[in-house]
């Protein structure tokens, strides 16, 4: 079954939000009692993990497993919520992953994904997708080629406008992109000197050095 991760568990090691992979097995609570041959099994217990071969993770081969399988464990989240006019606490315990067979552009975001098969129809919700939505949906394969739509949409997302506040804010980097490049690009006060080897100890590091002609650049008040 495929999966998708929903808490940053280690992002260090890409076993983050958004991480798809593979379950290949599942650890059950060393309270469950159930037999291997039963057909359908209604567990009383949490699992005490799910291993899952990721699809991209930084870790390495773990003791007993193949190469890329990690074991997710349960995770407890606390939360609250009103009760009539009370507001109460509660803590859920649960497995931070969810089914990947579908999911949204929002979760999709980063990731390079090679056979696509887009719904750009209008959302259960309601509310209208936007010109972002679609831009996210259709960019996450590599070409046309790996990409197919569902079903018929509606022409009038092509023809929706930006939002006036997006478009000001294009603007405005695009004039202080051409008056920065205005102010330095005929200006070398940043010069990079050539990566050397340091002793440090035993060990040897290679440090990138900058210096930086402060007597050169122009002064604050034209920037």
């Amino acid at each position: 079954m495929r999966v998708m991760v929903t808490f940053n568990v280690q992002t260090k090691l890409d076993i983050a939000n958004g991480s798809r992979g593979t379950i290949t097995d599942i650890i059950l609570d060393e309270n469950e009692n159930c037999s291997e041959t039963e057909g359908e099994v209604r567990l009383k217990y949490m699992p005490a993990c799910v291993l899952v071969k990721l699809d991209r993770t930084k870790v390495g081969k773990l003791p007993g497993l193949e190469e890329g399988v990690v074991p997710i464990t349960p995770i407890e989240k606390p939360f609250s919520c009103m009760v009539g006019e009370e507001s109460r606490g509660f803590t859920r315990y649960q497995l931070p992953m969810t089914g990947a067979a579908a999911f949204t552009d929002y979760r999709s975001q980063g990731q390079t994904i090679v056979y696509v098969i887009l719904d750009l129809a209008t959302p259960p919700s309601g509310g209208p997708l936007t010109l972002f939505n679609l831009y996210v949906a259709l960019s996450r394969s590599r070409g046309a080629s790996t990409v197919r739509l569902l079903r018929d949409f509606s022409p009038a997302l092509l023809m929706s406008s930006i939002d006036p506040y997006l478009a000001e804010e294009d603007k405005r980097l695009d004039e202080l992109n051409e008056e920065t490049k205005r102010l330095y690009s005929n200006t070398p006060w940043v010069q990079m000197l050539v990566p050397r080897p340091q002793a440090h100890g035993r060990r040897k590091l290679r440090s990138l050095n900058w210096r930086l002609h402060l007597d050169d650049a122009p002064p604050l008040s034209d920037v």
